[in-house]
């Protein structure tokens, strides 16, 4: 295994050695001795030291995340690494610990991206369908990458989720010419944003309505 800056796991190890005994002659603290002797490094990524603790041993990281502790840690491990490294700790002390922690960060970004959402559709709601409109047209703006094909299917679905939520407050049962209208012209600029054909965005928009209503059934 090699880190993201070429590094082989043994001479990681090593350097992070390294590392606790220049640290211990720093600090004179034995929790915090302790606490460095238990983390595990597990890999460089994005400019971060990944390490890692045994799941009976965790409590120990406050040793090393304490404010008097960390800034320490950091002037070492970016002497000794020669690189502007951050730490992050986890709980695990294997790359796919690692890898499972990188997911459960991502699930909970997304959740917050779409509480996010939610809360500013709901205040595109209250100014009516050109309130949704305009927001729809400022999500687009706001999309990263939104020229390449999966940057325009990440807008698809944020816009499909915003405007199924719109419905819910200014879709009535029986709708009029008048609201039809409106909700055409909001689908028309999603597919024209997302480059797909109109009737496909108002198809997914039908799915995606059915199946928030049955989850919420269940």
């Amino acid at each position: 295994m090699t880190t993201d800056i070429g590094m082989t796991s043994a001479a990681l190890t090593t350097l992070w050695a390294n590392c606790v005994e220049r640290l211990k002659d720093r600090i004179n603290n034995r929790s915090y001795w302790e606490a460095l002797e238990n983390a595990r490094p597990i890999t460089i990524e994005n400019n971060t030291l990944v390490l890692g603790f045994e799941e009976t041993r965790y409590n120990l990281a406050n040793h090393i995340q304490q404010p008097g502790h960390l800034q320490p840690t950091l002037e070492v491990v970016r002497a000794l690494f020669n690189q502007p490294l951050n730490i992050r700790i986890i709980e695990g002390t294997t790359l796919a610990d690692w890898e499972a922690t990188k997911e459960r960060d991502a699930r909970v970004a997304a959740m917050q991206h779409a509480t996010t959402q939610r809360q500013i559709a709901q205040a595109a709601v209250s100014e009516g369908w050109d309130g949704v409109y305009e927001y729809i047209a400022r999500l687009y703006v706001q999309t990263p990458l939104r020229a390449l094909p999966q940057g325009k299917a990440r807008y698809l679905s944020d816009a499909l989720y915003v405007l199924a939520e719109a419905m819910d407050k200014l879709y009535p049962e029986e709708p009029d010419e008048v609201t039809e209208r409106s909700l055409a012209r909001i689908i028309d600029r999603i597919a024209s944003a997302a480059d797909v054909p109109a009737a496909m965005v108002a198809f997914e928009l039908e799915r995606l309505r059915t199946y928030l209503k049955s989850a919420e059934e269940t």
